[in-house]
């Protein structure tokens, strides 16, 4: 019994046909027709396998197949289909596809197993739509309260209750999640780095997911005229924010476990003849360690207070996200690891240094993640790319292990 490379092929060239920019990568962001279309199809094929599917808290998706015992606890597999703005095809789909072969292999093949398997979507793991990451999971497990669902926004003004509403995805189950009902969650995904295709491996498994830190940081300073202003009487904002993104890079290049990233800049008013008055921009900050995580943050905002004192320019930084490094389950590890064994795969213990929904449920349970190589590196741009021959070796270390974790 293995896993059907071309169904899974398929299962992702179906998906990624809903796309809002097409040519130009893929944008699938949370709540919109392509987001629908992409989720419909996925649903149509759990409806052929008779999945008990329930929209959750938040318009997170759950697809149960009973086990033999109704009411143990669950093994949990899956990912998300949102991505980024012009992102990549395989960025989270291929955990979804590599869940949903796994479900329709056991079902087809008629596998029995004692525990419940919760085939689950999370909804906008990337926060592109409403710009926070591990929003869905986070309102599942019970971080964001359904008040709050109408207070966040997407940049056209659309909250997300409406937009959730909007969709059709109106929660059954308002239920939080609960560790005792869940037994373990299994999350593939690629790895969005270039460790495991530099070691030529196949399958990497994550013992630690590291922390993250986002800022929104609106620097302030005078628009004035480009030619009748003297460089020694200016106040440009957007000087300001130049040395303040080369300090970012040096500060988060200190201690060599770290990265810190400008990712987004916004010039105001931008026209070539004004200078700059105001700048908005984002700072996404990680570690594996949490002091260290936050010791770069603090020494990035103490550098931010000084160059702007010196070029006497306003400033104001706001947290938009924190998320403390998470460690994986060693027993879950453990048995991914004797599983690749049995399959004849080597295997890397690695750290993932993106966020993912598993860092979320590792609260409640015992959880672990596989990985897959990401072709030179790239993710999130329409360059990325994943062998299928190694989405197919991890889709059958995962049927094995949900096997065994379900007995």
């Amino acid at each position: 019994m293995k896993a059907d490379a071309k169904r899974i092929e398929r299962d992702i060239e179906e998906i990624n046909k809903f796309n809002l920019t097409p040519g130009s990568g893929i944008t699938r962001l949370t709540f919109t027709k392509e987001y629908m279309g992409a989720l419909n199809y996925i649903l149509g094929e759990l409806e052929k396998i008779g999945a008990e599917v329930q929209i959750m808290r938040g318009g997170n998706i759950r697809a149960r197949f009973q086990g033999l015992e109704k009411n143990a606890p669950s093994v949990m597999i899956g990912s998300h289909i949102d991505s980024v703005f012009q992102g990549g095809m395989y960025d989270g789909i291929v955990g979804t596809v590599t869940s949903l072969e796994v479900v329709r292999l056991i079902y087809e093949n008629k596998i029995p197993h004692k525990n419940p398997i919760d085939f689950v979507i999370f909804v906008e793991e990337d926060g592109s739509r409403f710009s926070t990451v591990l929003l869905g999971s986070r309102i599942w497990a019970g971080k964001v309260s359904n008040e709050d669902l109408s207070k966040i926004l997407d940049k056209e003004g659309t909250s997300y209750l409406d937009a959730m509403k909007k969709s059709g995805l109106i929660p059954k189950d308002e239920g939080l999640l609960e560790g005792n009902k869940i037994k373990a969650m299994i999350e593939p995904h690629i790895e969005q780095s270039l460790v495991l295709e530099s070691k030529g491996l196949s399958i990497g498994i994550v013992e630690v997911i590291a922390g993250i830190k986002q800022l929104e940081l609106t620097i302030e300073g005078v628009s004035n005229h480009a030619g009748a202003t003297p460089m020694n009487l200016r106040n440009d904002a957007l000087c300001g924010a130049a040395e303040i993104i080369l300090n970012v890079e040096r500060i988060g290049s200190k201690k060599g476990t770290s990265v810190a990233t400008v990712g987004f800049v916004e010039v105001i008013p931008g026209k070539t003849n004004i200078i700059p008055g105001k700048v908005k921009m984002t700072l996404d900050i990680r570690d594996k360690d949490d002091a260290v995580l936050n010791e770069i943050a603090d020494s990035i905002m103490e550098s931010i207070e000084s160059t702007c004192k010196n070029r006497q320019l306003k400033f104001n930084i706001k947290q938009v996200s924190y998320t403390k490094p998470v460690l994986l389950s060693k027993k879950i590890a453990k048995t991914i690891e004797d599983t690749a064994k049995k399959q004849g795969i080597k295997t890397l213990r690695m750290v993932s240094g993106a966020v993912h929904d598993s860092s979320i449920i590792a609260e409640f349970t015992d959880v672990g993640m596989i990985f897959v190589p990401s072709k030179n590196g790239r993710s999130h741009c329409p360059e990325e790319y994943t062998d299928i021959k190694d989405i197919e070796i991890a889709a059958n270390i995962l049927l094995d292990s949900v096997i065994d974790l379900s007995k």
